[in-house]
């Protein structure tokens, strides 16, 4: 079924009003609103679109060509601000600066008091000479660069008063690290105590110091070393005045009559030899501090054995009354076996048959 054409005649006649003097238009209701007028809900009208545009980018190719407006991913309008009629007014992050061809808007202050309460805006405060007035509101302020301030002649002089107390300060410190402190009073009497001090020299004096000393062992002594002293007490016949030391007591070293240091005997350190005849033998430096019999032996009944200091050893006229009260015989004709060794310290001794080996010690 083929529909008939209309005539153009009929097409024409179709739009126009009926003066047949303009095209009819027909326009969707609630699409205009008067100057001026309040919105009321549900009004309806035409819906204008943007082309999203990620990268804000020219889409017209010349002056004066139709472009749509643009839009991010989130729908919102790209809008460019500038001020001054410069249209370079709002510059990238980190983009350069030059210096009479770039312009922005103008920051303004107000000289003045304000109130401002939490989360309103308010303007940016400044003195009456258009400087930036900072309250610090009890925090810290920290401003990079270098600030210049006007400051009265009293805040300078403070200021300088300052910087003379820092400098005698940085005087007083010696070798970058240790603080000079010169004392110009005498220290208050009674017992103080002042930490860890180093001195360097002490005044001629006959007080008397403690000196610690400190090089290791195997090690070269510098300077003048310190001296040990040592004590000599005599035994006596009785070791009545021998020293007697008890458990962790400190004593000195004891020294014989001579100023050699006192050990105790030990066999052969200082020499043995071997006597078979019936001369007296003599100790030429130490004592006899040891004798093993080789074979029966028996000493002369008078200069057997010689001791300085007699009765504490075996002796060829006295008793050995330190050893026991008891002992009150003299060696005289005794008979020494065979394999047997008496301890002592003897100066000088003479057999009268036998054969021994005498030790010597340096006691």
């Amino acid at each position: 079924m083929a529909f008939p054409k209309y005539q153009t005649k009929e097409v024409l006649n179709k739009i126009l009003n009926s003066a047949e003097t303009a095209i009819q238009v027909d326009i969707v209701a609630g699409a205009e609103y008067a100057e001026d007028a309040a919105h009321t809900s549900s009004d309806t009208g035409n819906f204008i679109l943007g082309v999203r545009n990620d990268t804000l980018a020219a889409l017209g190719g010349t002056d004066g060509d139709y472009v749509p407006f643009q839009m991010n991913s989130d729908g919102a309008l790209y809008v460019e601000i500038s001020s001054g009629g410069s249209a370079d007014a709002a510059h990238v992050d980190d983009a350069g600066f030059t210096l009479g061809t770039h312009s922005g808007m103008m920051m303004m202050g107000f000289a003045g008091t304000q109130s401002v309460d939490a989360n309103d805006a308010g303007a940016i405060a400044m003195e009456t000479d258009g400087s930036i007035h900072i309250h610090d509101g009890g925090n810290t302020i920290t401003v990079d660069g270098t600030v210049t301030a006007n400051l009265s002649a009293t805040d300078n002089a403070v200021l300088d008063a300052m910087a003379a107390s820092l400098a005698l300060l940085d005087n007083s410190i010696s070798s970058g690290n240790e603080l000079q402190v010169d004392v110009v009073a005498a220290l208050p009497a009674g017992n103080n105590n002042i930490g860890n001090v180093d001195i360097v020299t002490l005044p001629a004096s006959t007080n008397t110091i403690e000196v610690v000393g400190d090089v290791a062992e195997n090690e070269n002594a510098s300077g003048n070393p310190v001296l040990v002293g040592g004590r000599y007490d005599s035994p006596g016949d009785d070791n009545a005045s021998l020293r007697t030391l008890g458990d962790t007591d400190v004593g000195a070293l004891a020294l014989d009559p001579t100023g050699a240091v006192y050990v105790r005997e030990a066999l052969g350190q200082a020499g043995s030899c071997f006597v078979s005849g019936t001369n007296a033998v003599t100790a030429a430096y130490g004592k006899f501090v040891a004798i093993q019999f080789l074979e029966d032996s028996v000493f002369n009944s008078t200069d057997g054995l010689v001791a300085t200091d007699t009765q504490r050893w075996p002796d060829d006229t006295s008793a050995a009354t330190d050893v026991s009260s008891s002992n009150t015989a003299a060696v005289g004709s005794q008979v020494f076996p065979q394999g047997m060794t008496i301890f002592g310290r003897w100066d000088s001794f003479k057999l009268a048959s036998g054969a021994v080996i005498a030790y010597i010690g340096n006691v």
